[in-house]
């Protein structure tokens, strides 16, 4: 005789919860920059090599940045901006254009601390950059890889909140921009603080000294000036009684 075998309840074991995807450091500095880019401002920055920079992203697209002792040996404050007329560098009331719309501005008028909110926030969106990316808090540390000879943006720090606030940015190519207080409304658009002049647009560089111009007048330094009171030696002549 077979004895049946019995059946038992069986007992349903809960499903283990998957863990939640880790993100990498780059996929949440690229979804930081994304906000950050649709964000518009007015901010300060202070700035490691002295004084506040002061960067305006208007609504229409229009940017400024103000850098104060930047120009002729850190002696004039200066403004580079790009409207829909082009660049512009303006310094003491007056703007200089420095290139049309899709041109780019000349490396000796360059302060680059407008450079990443203007040319290289976009680039950190590629995941292919060739960076190794680590990420502190809100910080996040650009590496660039030993095979790299050149990079689209030079390695550095950069921090940024969860609304894509750029909270700083430090690197080699300027030195470091940290956020002053909150930033405030953007301009509806940029305008140029100062009328637009046929000029020769500042430098970075103090000007040459100017070479003093001789004064023909002058008398030449280490010449004795004759003596106008002296008078020559006498020749003593022999006496009508000494003739003979």
């Amino acid at each position: 005789m077979i004895a049946a075998a019995g059946c038992g309840t069986a007992t349903a074991e809960p499903e283990p919860h998957e863990p939640p995807p880790r993100h990498s450091a780059q996929a949440t500095l690229i979804g930081r920059v994304t906000r950050a880019l649709d964000t518009t401002f007015t901010a300060e920055y202070t700035w490691s090599e002295g004084g506040t920079v002061t960067m305006w992203a208007a609504q229409d697209g229009t940017w400024r940045v103000d850098v104060p002792d930047w120009g002729l040996g850190g002696t004039v404050d200066v403004t580079v901006a790009w409207t829909t007329g082009g660049f512009f560098q303006c310094a003491a009331g007056r703007c200089v254009k420095l290139a049309g719309i899709t041109g780019e501005i000349p490396g000796r008028y360059d302060p680059r601390v407008q450079r990443p909110f203007t040319e290289w926030l976009p680039l950190l969106l590629d995941r292919h950059m060739p960076f190794s990316v680590a990420q502190d808090g809100d910080c996040f540390t650009l590496t660039p890889n030993t095979v790299v000879v050149d990079t689209p943006i030079p390695g550095g720090e950069w921090c940024l909140d969860d609304d894509g606030t750029i909270l700083s940015v430090q690197t080699g190519e300027f030195g470091t921009l940290e956020l002053e207080g909150e930033p405030a409304e953007a301009a509806a658009t940029v305008e140029l603080p100062g009328d637009i002049v046929e000029e020769e647009p500042l430098s970075a560089k103090a000007p040459p000294e100017p070479t003093p111009t001789p004064d023909p007048s002058a008398t030449p330094t280490g010449t004795p000036s004759p003596d106008p009171s002296a008078t020559p030696a006498e020749t003593l002549s022999p006496s009508p009684d000494e003739a003979t």
